[in-house]
C-alpha cells in the first residue's frame, strides 16, 4: 500500500528548513576554518538526512541535487579535492535555492525547480575541477530594469524580501508551551472569581448607598471574565487538528484488510471538518481500527448467511463524527450479526463459575461488562484479523485516559453501534462540583446522566443494597463514603436526598451527595507525584481560594462500588491474547522516524523512537524492545557503532536489527551483516510492504 505523503509534508518542511539553516551556519564556520573535519562530517550528515527524507517524500530533483552535492563533500573529506571558498559558496547558493523550493512545497508545489539543470551542471563542473558558478539567483536585464516603474520596483523588493522570509502563516509551538499559558490563564480566571466574590461581600457590608460604583466595577469584572474566556478558547484552538487527518488512512487500511476476509463490505467514512485535541487524535486510530476490525470479524456475516437473513450481500460499516457543545461523538456502526448476549452469558459462566447466580440473572447491560474484560471473546477460534488488534479492554482503558466514554447498543441480526464520547480538548473540561462529608469533589460532566432529588421512601431495598426506579430501570445506589471511609459523619436528618446518576459502559450507578455546589469549565492539572499511583483520582483543580479539589475517577469509583473484577481474566489473557511486539525506530530525521512509526503502528506494533545511537541505548536501558530499526548515518553515534554496542551487551545481543540506508553499497551491506544486522533496506526501494514484511519475518509474526 502506498503512503499518503501529504500526511508527512508539514514534518518534512519543518525538518528541511532546520537542516538548511544549520547548513548555512556550518558553511559560514567552514569559510573561517576550511579543514575542520568536524564541520565536514556534520555537513555530510545533514545532507544525508535531507537526501533520505526527500527520497521518502519522492522529491526527486531535491534528492538528486543533494546527492550530487554530497559527492563533492565526500571527495573533500577523502582529500580527493581541496575545500575552497567557492565550494562553500556553492553549498550556500544551493541552500538558498532549496529554501525557496521548500517554501513553494508548502504552497502545494511539487518540489521541481527551474534552476535544477544549472545546479547539476555546476556541481559536475566543481567535481571535475572546472570553473563553476555559485550564484543561482535570477538576474534582470539592465535595460528592462531601467524601464521599470515605481510599482514594479516595489514588487521586486517584495520578491527579494520573500527570499529571506516566507510568510507561511504558521509557526512551530510546543504543546507544553500552550499548556503553560493555559495554566497561567487559569490562575488569572481564579483571581477574577475571587475578586468578584470580594466585591459582592463588600457591597453587602457597605451601607453608604453608593451602588453605582459597585455596578461599574461589577460590569468591568464581567467584561474581563468574558475576554479571559475568549482568550482561553483561542489558546486551546492551537492544540486542535482536523479529524480528517486520521479518517482517510484508517479507511485505506481497513479496506485492504477486508479484501483478505472474502467478505463484501461497503464503508461509509465521510470527510469531517471537526477539529479535536492533538493528544486525543494521536490515540484514536488504534481504537477506531480495532472497533472496525471487530465489526468485520465478529459483526458482518458471510454472504450466504446474509442472503438467508434477507440482507443485502454487501455489509455496511460506517464511521461518523459529530460535535455537540464541547464533546465529540464518534460512532462506529455495522449492519451485521449483532451481539449475541447468550453467547456472552455462556462464555462468562465458563470463566467465572463462582458467579453463576449473578450471570444467569444478568440483563443485557450487565452482560456487556464482560466484553470489556481482558482476554474475553465469544469466538473459540482466533482469526488473523481478530488476533491482530488490541482488545476491547484496552479500548476501554485508553478511553478512560482520554476522559472519554463508550456506549454500546446492539440488536441481534440488525447490527451493533459503538459510540465514543470524547472531549474536544483535554486542556479544559466541564464538570460538577459536589460536596460529600464536608469535602469537595469534581465529577466530569460526561459521566453524569442526571441529578435527582428523592425522598428516603423512594429507595427500594434489594438483596445487594438499595436501588432507585429511574425511568423504569432499577439503578443501584451507593453512599460514596462506603469506599471513602471518612473519619466521622453525622447522619442526615433530611428526608430529601440528592442523588447523582452516573453512567459508564452502559451501566448506571447512583451516588448520594450532600450538596451540588456549582457547574463549571476548568483546567485539570495532573495529580501530585505522591498520588500518581492513586487510581481514585483523575486529576485536581483549584477553586477561587486556591484549595485543591480532587477530580474523581468515575470508572474506578464505579468498579470499587460494584462491578466485574477486570483482573479475574488475567490467566485467560496470558493464554489467548496475542503478544504486542515493541519496536524501537532510530533515525535523526524526524520525517523518516514519523513515516516508519506510522507504518509500524498501523500493523499494531508498539513503537518508540530515538534520535541517534546514544539515545537508543538509553531507551534500551529503560525498556525491552523486540526489534530495532535504525538509520546508518546519525550524529553522536551512528548505526554501525550502535549495532557494535548492542552485539557486545549480553542483554541486547539477541535483539534483531534492521538497518536503513539511503543508497545501496555492497561494502556497507557486508559490514552490517558482519556486525550482526538481520536486515538491510535501501530508502530508494522503500515501501511499506518491504519494511513490514521484514519485521514480521524477524518476529515470526
Amino acid at each position: 500500500m502506498t503512503l499518503d505523503k501529504n500526511l508527512f509534508i508539514a514534518d518534512y518542511i519543518s525538518e528541511s528548513r532546520e537542516i538548511l539553516d544549520t547548513l548555512d551556519d556550518i558553511a559560514i564556520k567552514s569559510m573561517k576554518d576550511n579543514r575542520n573535519s568536524g564541520n565536514l562530517k556534520e555537513i555530510l550528515r545533514l545532507l544525508h538526512t535531507l537526501k533520505g527524507s526527500s527520497r521518502m517524500m519522492e522529491f526527486k530533483q531535491i534528492e538528486a541535487v543533494i546527492n550530487s552535492l554530497e559527492n563533492i563533500f565526500k571527495h573533500i573529506q577523502n582529500n580527493q579535492m581541496e575545500i575552497t571558498t567557492s565550494s562553500i559558496q556553492l553549498l550556500m547558493g544551493i541552500s538558498s535555492v532549496l529554501h525557496s523550493v521548500i517554501n513553494k512545497i508548502e504552497d502545494n508545489g511539487d518540489g521541481t525547480f527551474e534552476e535544477y539543470d544549472s545546479i547539476i551542471e555546476n556541481i559536475e563542473k566543481a567535481a571535475a575541477g572546472d570553473v563553476f558558478t555559485t550564484d543561482f539567483s535570477k538576474k534582470s536585464d539592465g535595460i528592462q530594469e531601467a524601464s521599470e516603474n515605481k510599482n514594479s520596483q516595489a514588487s521586486k523588493i517584495d520578491e527579494e524580501n520573500s527570499e529571506y522570509f516566507h510568510d507561511s502563516q504558521t509557526i512551530k509551538v510546543q504543546i507544553s508551551q500552550i499548556d503553560s499559558i493555559l495554566q497561567s490563564l487559569d490562575k488569572l480566571i481564579m483571581r477574577q472569581i475571587k475578586l468578584k466574590t470580594e466585591i459582592d461581600n463588600l457591597k453587602a457590608q457597605d451601607n453608604s448607598g453608593d451602588f453605582q460604583a459597585y455596578q461599574e466595577l461589577t460590569e468591568n469584572i464581567s467584561v474581563l471574565e468574558n475576554q479571559s474566556v475568549d482568550i482561553q478558547k483561542s489558546i486551546i484552538s492551537l492544540r486542535m487538528l482536523p479529524f480528517d487527518i486520521i479518517l482517510r488512512p484508517i479507511k485505506r487500511s481497513i479496506i485492504s484488510e477486508t479484501l483478505k476476509t472474502g467478505k463484501n463490505i461497503d464503508f461509509d467514512i465521510p470527510q469531517s471538518e471537526i477539529t479535536i485535541d492533538k493528544a486525543i487524535l494521536e490515540k484514536l486510530p488504534a481504537i477506531l481500527v480495532h472497533l472496525v476490525r471487530n465489526s468485520i470479524d465478529h459483526g458482518i456475516e458471510p454472504i450466504k448467511e446474509r442472503k438467508k437473513l434477507g440482507k443485502p450481500e454487501n455489509g455496511k460499516i460506517s464511521i461518523s463524527v459529530k460535535q455537540i457543545s464541547n464533546r465529540i461523538f464518534v460512532t462506529v456502526k455495522d449492519d451485521g450479526h449483532g451481539i449475541d448476549y447468550e453467547k456472552i452469558r455462556e462464555k462468562a459462566l465458563k470463566i467465572f463459575p463462582e458467579r453463576e447466580s449473578e450471570i444467569l440473572t444478568a440483563d443485557q447491560n450487565e452482560l456487556l461488562q464482560y466484553i470489556f474484560i481482558s482476554g474475553f471473546s465469544t469466538k473459540d477460534v482466533q482469526t488473523e484479523l481478530s488476533g491482530r488488534g488490541i482488545g476491547l479492554d484496552v479500548v476501554r482503558t485508553e478511553m478512560d485516559k482520554l476522559k472519554g466514554k463508550i456506549t454500546v447498543s446492539s440488536e441481534l441480526n440488525k447490527g451493533t453501534t459503538f459510540e465514543l464520547s470524547l472531549p474536544a480538548s483535554l486542556a479544559t473540561q466541564d464538570g460538577m462540583f459536589i460536596q460529600i462529608s464536608n469535602n469537595s469533589y469534581l465529577i466530569l460532566s460526561h459521566y453524569i446522566k442526571e441529578v435527582l432529588t428523592v425522598s428516603k421512601d423512594d429507595f427500594l431495598r434489594m438483596q445487594h443494597g438499595p436501588v432507585l426506579n429511574v425511568h423504569n430501570e432499577l439503578v443501584p445506589i451507593f453512599d460514596f463514603d462506603s469506599i471513602n471511609e471518612p473519619a466521622q459523619k453525622n447522619p442526615s436528618t433530611k428526608n430529601e436526598i440528592t442523588v447523582l446518576i452516573l453512567e459508564y459502559l452502559n451501566r448506571k450507578t447512583g451516588i448520594i451527595v450532600d450538596k451540588i455546589l456549582h457547574y463549571g469549565t476548568v483546567v485539570i492539572k495532573t495529580v501530585p507525584p505522591l498520588l500518581k499511583d492513586f487510581q481514585a483520582l483523575q486529576g485536581v483543580v483549584f477553586d477561587e481560594n486556591y484549595r485543591i479539589i480532587p477530580v474523581l475517577n468515575i470508572p474506578d469509583t464505579i468498579r470499587r462500588f460494584k462491578g466485574v473484577n477486570i483482573y479475574d481474566a488475567k490467566k485467560l489473557e496470558v493464554k489467548k491474547m496475542p503478544k504486542v511486539y515493541s519496536i524501537l525506530v532510530v533515525d535523526d530525521s524526524h520525517t523518516t522516524r514519523h513515516i516508519e512509526q506510522i507504518i509500524l503502528e498501523a500493523e499494531n506494533y508498539k513503537v518508540s523512537t530515538a534520535v541517534d545511537g546514544i539515545d537508543a541505548l538509553e531507551k534500551m536501558k529503560q525498556h525491552h524492545f523486540d526489534l530495532v530499526v535504525s538509520d546508518l548515518k546519525m550524529p553522536r553515534m551512528d548505526g554501525f557503532v550502535l549495532l557494535h554496542n548492542m552485539r557486545h551487551k549480553e542483554e541486547l545481543k539477541d535483539i534483531p536489527v534492521i538497518m536503513i540506508s539511503s543508497v545501496f553499497e555492497s561494502d556497507t551491506l557486508e559490514k552490517v551483516k558482519n556486525l550482526g544486522a538481520q536486515g538491510y533496506i535501501v530508502k530508494s526501494d522503500f515501501e511499506r510492504e518491504s519494511l513490514t514484511a521484514k519485521v514480521k519475518e524477524l518476529l515470526n509474526d
